[in-house]
């Protein structure tokens, strides 16, 4: 989902003002809490040092009201007469006076004189003294000696240590005090609330305390004075309450700061938005192609200049599309119309019904011209043919040149077609003059109809190429397109289609047609001839698809499947008893074809068949098309043992210069000269001065084209080594081959051998 720039603006003002709050306020919280732990310990050691002087100071004012009553003259009259009654009189006297709640009297040896309480449990020596459990209850006690002048007896005074003293203590300490003993769950005295006091003494024991006061969220020490337990403790809620309100205020402040960053951030969007959003509807117009509305942003800053830049930017855009456009449609050379534009305003034209003609120009030889003269020179003709048309034609017709030298004029019924014809006259007996030389230049023309000969424009100008090609057999200026003249572009192309899909199912068919000595009528192989049977287009000759195949590159298919083809049924003619050489036909572009040796090598060898057995036919154009590849290739070849036959020779280019350095065994005299052989007298002497070179080149001869019993006899005489010919037999199917071989070939044999016992009768 695309986000708006104000949105993405607004989240990253929020997000960094937020994450700086947030950043910030984590480290208050982890700063105030770590000094409010460091405040409740420190108050909890100072309640602690404040409760340790408190009852250090209350120890000193019991021990002297202790000393008072030791001091006493008739206290130690008493003590020294051991009158029980005096005794227990001046210390209920004198504890009254002082407000302790316990007192003992007992001599140096340790025997009781006179107690309130039993302190035996917890007496040691002689010496009570600090904060004792005594049954029950918890005592602060002090002993003093009472000497007359010797220590006669010791007297131990205890004030007792309830919830008002702990209350007391809260109020000079600034924590909660807390006297128990953890064996008895037992409270003695305490600050503490009564239902907190309850909670502790589910769990007195001093390793439960901890747990305890995290639960009840306090803090506080834990100490043992005498065998009772001490707590000295502090609500943490209360402690921390100022780092608390300290947090709330500072987390108050950055939302109100984050409020302000928000308002901030929607204000410095939209200060930016506008003029962005100004910029996005100009640019989503100029990628629609409308460049008619200028940017308007009065401002001095970034965005005022960036839309200068895009309104000059806008204007360059506008001019190079207008270029663009103008160069997509038009010749660059000539400034004419080119196919698309021609495509498009006979499209026009046919739409609205509209009928006319349309005309192709070709300048003739102009290739060689271009090549002769150099590019220049043609570039400077078409240039000055499209002045010349447009000057002619400009009123009348449309003009577009489509490529090299091939203009086009499509003209309104308005103009006749003899006026047309007057002008192109008119316009060809002209002189060129290019830099200050004239020349002379002919053209062809093809003219069709529309929409009587075509109703799409593609069918239009293919049909006007036909006419022009017609008028370029005929060597006229002008040929009008006729009905039914594009039947056989139509047939190439479907042959064109259908080729791929026979090479591939195996729909192609190979014929073989006899070869015989020319001396004993013997069949010594026979040449593989392909055919194809379509089942729409019907027989298709090789001459009209080979061709084809040429063109589109399949003729590599085509000879890998004959060759296939031919040495499989070579082989199973092997294995039926017939030993002959089978003759295949390689083309130009097989021969530019690095793997065929390769591949021909595979097949001979997965058969075991032997290399000299096959025989290759490559005619004088195919060799004379690259003769050093053909060469090279046809040496390799010869290599493995295959013979090399140079076919239709005699009508080829291949010179006699060539031909003694071409690796060929066997030479193949075109049938154009073995027809009429025995009529035509100079072909004799052409048929005869070959076999003799052939033969002196230690070459075999092959003639094809046999048609007449006159013509073998011709060649006996000569001396040709090899026959083939509809005489012997057309190219027959495997299976057809056979049969003629089992059931007609012998007739040949036993005419050979008549016509050689009466060629020695006469030479003899």
């Amino acid at each position: 989902m695309l986000t708006s720039f104000r949105t993405r603006l607004l989240l990253l003002f929020v997000g960094i003002a937020g994450g700086v709050l947030i950043a910030t306020l984590i480290a208050v919280t982890v700063a105030t809490q770590n000094q409010a732990e460091r405040t409740v310990e420190r108050e909890l050691a100072v309640s602690e040092r404040v409760l340790g002087e408190l009852l250090s100071i209350r120890g000193e004012q019991l021990l002297q009201a202790a000393q008072v009553l030791a001091g006493d003259f008739g206290f130690r009259e008493a003590v020294a007469s051991g009158d029980e009654a005096t005794l227990i009189s001046a210390m209920v006297n004198h504890g009254e006076r002082i407000g302790t709640q316990l007192m003992a009297l007992y001599r140096p040896d340790g025997t009781e004189l006179a107690a309130t309480h039993d302190l035996a449990q917890v007496r040691s020596g002689a010496d009570l003294s600090g904060i004792r459990q005594v049954d029950d209850e918890l005592f602060q006690l002090v002993t003093v000696p009472v000497r007359a002048p010797d220590i006669i007896a010791y007297a131990t005074l205890g004030f007792l240590v309830d919830d008002a003293l702990a209350q007391s203590l809260k109020q000079l300490t600034n924590a909660d005090i807390t006297f128990f003993a953890g064996d008895r769950q037992q409270i003695f005295a305490s600050s503490l609330p009564l239902s907190q006091q309850q909670e502790l003494l589910a769990g007195v024991q001093p390793d439960a305390v901890k747990e305890w006061l995290a639960q009840s969220e306090m803090a506080g020490h834990l100490a043992t004075v005498n065998s009772v337990n001490l707590l000295v403790s502090t609500s943490r809620m209360e402690a921390t309450q100022e780092y608390r309100a300290l947090r709330t205020q500072y987390f108050g402040f950055g939302l109100a700061s984050l409020l302000v960053a928000l308002l901030l951030a929607m204000a410095t969007a939209r200060q930016f938005n506008k003029p962005l959003q100004r910029l996005t509807a100009a640019a989503e117009a100029l990628r629609q192609g409308d460049y008619g509305e200028p940017v308007e942003l009065d401002r001095n800053d970034e965005f005022g200049k960036l839309g200068e830049t895009f309104n000059t930017m806008r204007g360059a855009i506008a001019e190079r599309e207008q270029k663009i456009v103008y160069q997509l449609e038009h010749d660059l050379l000539t400034g004419l119309p080119n196919r698309k534009s021609l495509h498009r305003y006979l499209q026009q034209l046919l739409a609205q019904g509209r009928s006319g003609y349309a005309l192709t120009l070709n300048i003739q030889r102009f290739r060689e011209l271009n090549d002769r003269l150099g590019q220049r020179f043609g570039d400077e003709i078409l240039k000055l043919v499209a002045r010349r048309l447009q000057q002619e034609f400009a009123k009348d017709c449309f003009l577009a040149r489509l490529a090299g030298d091939e203009f086009v004029l499509a003209c309104n019924e308005q103009l006749q077609p003899d006026e047309l014809r007057q002008r192109l006259l008119k316009l060809v007996q002209q002189k060129w003059q290019v830099a200050d030389t004239s020349y002379r230049l002919e053209f062809r023309a093809g003219l069709v109809r529309y929409p009587e000969q075509g109703n799409e424009v593609d069918a239009l100008l293919r049909r006007a190429q036909l006419a022009a090609r017609l008028a370029q057999q005929d060597k006229q200026l002008l040929a009008e397109y006729q009905q039914g003249s594009d039947e056989n572009y139509m047939r190439r192309l479907q042959v064109l289609q259908a080729l791929p899909e026979a090479i591939a199912g195996g729909k192609l068919e190979l014929h073989y047609q006899p070869k015989l000595s020319c001396n004993s009528g013997e069949v010594l192989g026979a040449e593989a001839l392909v055919r194809w049977h379509h089942p729409q287009l019907g027989v298709i000759r090789p001459d009209e698809f080979i061709p084809l195949a040429e063109q589109s590159g399949d003729i590599l298919r085509v000879t890998r499947w004959v060759c296939e083809t031919a040495i499989n049924q070579q082989q199973y003619w092997l294995e039926q008893g017939h030993q002959l050489q089978v003759a295949v036909n390689l083309s130009a572009i097989d021969l530019q074809d690095a793997s065929l040796v390769d591949f021909i090598q595979q097949q001979l060898a997965q058969r075991r068949l032997p290399a000299q057995n096959l025989t290759l036919e490559v005619t004088e154009s195919a060799v004379m098309a690259d003769l050093e590849q053909a060469q090279k290739r046809l040496t390799e070849l010869r290599a493995l043992g295959i013979k090399i036959a140079l076919d239709d020779y005699g009508t080829g280019y291949a010179s006699l210069a060539q031909l003694k350095h071409l690796p060929v065994d066997e030479l193949k005299l075109d049938q154009s000269f073995i027809r009429v052989l025995q009529a035509d007298n100079k072909d004799r002497i052409i048929v005869h001065s070959t076999l003799r070179l052939a033969h002196q080149l230690q070459l075999s001869t092959v003639a094809e084209g046999v048609e007449e019993e006159s013509a073998w006899r011709v060649l006996q005489d000569m001396g040709c080594d090899t026959l083939q010919g509809y005489y012997f037999s057309r190219p027959l199917a495997a299976a057809e081959f056979e049969q003629w071989l089992m059931n007609e070939s012998g007739q040949f044999i036993q005419q050979g051998q008549d016509d050689q016992a009466q060629h020695d009768q006469t030479l003899s």
